[in-house]
């Protein structure tokens, strides 16, 4: 008997789409829209689908997000040819400003749609195997009033073994990411006050905290003070 043989063709169809900018804000009445753009730097159209979620918690390794009616979104749907731009108008739909800032993810996903409108090969002894890996972009749109401001505080530490636990919280009306380029940790240790080093904070995953809210970090690297020492902290500002 004959013996077939099989080719197997992989061709890899990545579409990498891009959208600008990553982040935007809306601060006052004559600015409660916008525009993000979608670019498609490939040589092959792309059709993708524009969603808007609002995030309600970051406290953990995903976010928590839900569906919202007061960031819309046009056009939703759309197909990029090759190397095209196009842009995506965003409108906030309240009557005003929320007094705490709201934060929103403007989301642009490629859709495992083939749009090319090329022809399969035909062939009898071949199997072509498209790998189409799909990606999506988000942006982040912040909505608040323009004197809003960030309050945060650690509301407790807890200690287990060498890692600290941290809990911090967000007392005021706008988000922010509590990390080691814009903030100081300070702790005490017998009645003394210490600034934690960037070594000690390299490998904290430092997560935005949302207004009202409260996020729970760990510190796994601590070495420029003995960590069991540590009696309290506080967070400022740089």
């Amino acid at each position: 008997m004959k013996n077939l043989i099989f080719t197997l063709l992989l061709t890899n169809s990545i579409f990498a789409i891009t959208m600008t900018p990553l982040y935007e804000t809306m601060d006052s009445r004559k600015n409660i829209k916008t525009i993000f753009k979608i670019k498609n730097p490939t040589a092959d159209p792309v059709a993708v689908e524009i969603s808007v979620l609002k995030l309600i918690d970051t406290n953990g390794k995903k976010e928590q997000r839900e569906a919202t009616n007061m960031v819309k979104a046009y056009p939703t749907q759309l197909v990029l040819d090759p190397k095209e731009t196009k842009s995506i108008r965003v409108r906030y739909m309240g009557s005003g400003l929320p007094q705490n800032e709201e934060v929103y993810r403007v989301i642009a996903k490629e859709l495992d749609i083939d749009v090319s409108g090329k022809q399969e090969e035909k062939s009898t002894n071949k199997i072509k195997a498209h790998i189409k890996m799909r990606f999506s972009y988000e942006g982040l749109l912040f909505v608040h009033q323009p004197n809003s401001k960030v309050e945060l505080f650690v509301e407790s530490i807890q200690l287990l073994g060498n890692i600290l636990n941290i809990n911090i919280k967000n007392s005021g009306t706008a988000s922010t990411v509590p990390n080691a380029k814009n903030y100081n940790f300070i702790v005490k240790v017998k009645n003394k006050e210490y600034a934690l080093t960037e070594n000690d904070l390299k490998g904290t995953e430092f997560r935005r905290v949302l207004t009202g809210k409260t996020n729970t970090f760990q510190l796994k690297n601590i070495t420029s003070v003995p960590v069991q020492q540590i009696e309290s902290m506080r967070i400022e500002t740089k």
